[in-house]
């Protein structure tokens, strides 16, 4: 694999975990939540890219 495809892989991975932490908000405001259900939804972030990746 080349340095530009493990790049734009580094690039989607940090974008679906930054778009996991926007559904922390909810109508446009953020909304308390635990720690550990933000690093739920990262893990679920994380295996929805396996997942995508394993696809193609």
């Amino acid at each position: 694999m080349n340095e530009l495809s493990q790049i734009r892989e580094k690039i989607t991975k940090a974008k679906r975990l930054y778009e996991a932490q926007i559904l922390a908000t909810k109508n446009g405001e953020v909304t308390p939540y635990r720690r550990s259900v933000f690093e739920e939804r990262i893990k679920q972030a994380q295996k929805e890219i396996k997942l995508r990746d394993s696809k193609n």
